[in-house]
This record gives C-alpha cells, sequence and structure tokens, in this order.
C-alpha cells in the first residue's frame, strides 16, 4: 500500500473513533452530564477530525466541521447554553458529520 494511502487509512480508523467519543460525550450532556470535560472532549473530537480533515484537503468535510466546532466553542465560552433542543441539534450535526466521513472514505 502507498504511504499516503496507509496514512489516510489511519486517519479515517481514527474517525470512527472521534465520532463515537463524540456521540459518548452529546449524550451524557443530553442526560445531565454537566462536566466541563464532556465538552471539552467533544470540541476536540470535532476540531481532531476538522484537522486530519484538512490535511488530506476534504474541503466539505473541513467547512462543516469548522462550524460544528465554533458552536462547541460558543458552549465552552458560556455564549451558547446546552439547552436540550441545542443539544439534539449537535447529535444531528455529529450524525451529518459521520455521513461526511463516510462519504470522504
Amino acid at each position: 500500500m502507498d504511504p499516503l494511502a496507509a496514512i489516510r487509512e489511519t486517519f479515517f480508523q481514527e474517525c470512527e473513533e472521534q465520532l463515537a467519543e463524540l456521540e459518548s460525550g452529546l449524550l451524557a450532556m443530553e442526560g445531565g452530564d454537566q462536566d466541563p470535560e464532556t465538552l471539552n472532549a467533544v470540541f476536540r473530537a470535532v476540531h481532531s477530525i476538522k484537522g486530519g480533515a484538512g490535511a488530506f484537503s476534504l474541503e466539505a468535510l473541513i467547512r462543516f466541521a469548522h462550524v460544528f466546532e465554533t458552536a462547541l466553542d460558543e458552549m465552552r465560552s458560556g455564549r451558547l447554553a446546552a439547552t436540550p433542543e441545542l443539544l439534539k441539534t449537535m447529535l444531528r450535526a455529529a450524525d451529518v458529520l459521520a455521513d461526511l466521513v463516510r462519504a470522504a472514505h
């Protein structure tokens, strides 16, 4: 296998792990978890996917992840409240992110 292809495959494997972390964290938050570290882990998952996507010029994935990451950063700063409605939207956004990762793969 071409070394770049191997690195790309590793990126997609790591994306699956990050997507699982993302969903787990958002579900915990939806269930009432207010630990700032849970939100930080969710943010890091999206940030990691965005960064890896940048390495492979996966523009649709980068753009969506950037908007998602920005909203999560607003939550981390306290400018956006983690309401039940927002968390439902975040879970839907996580599904879209997963779809974009799979489409890019």
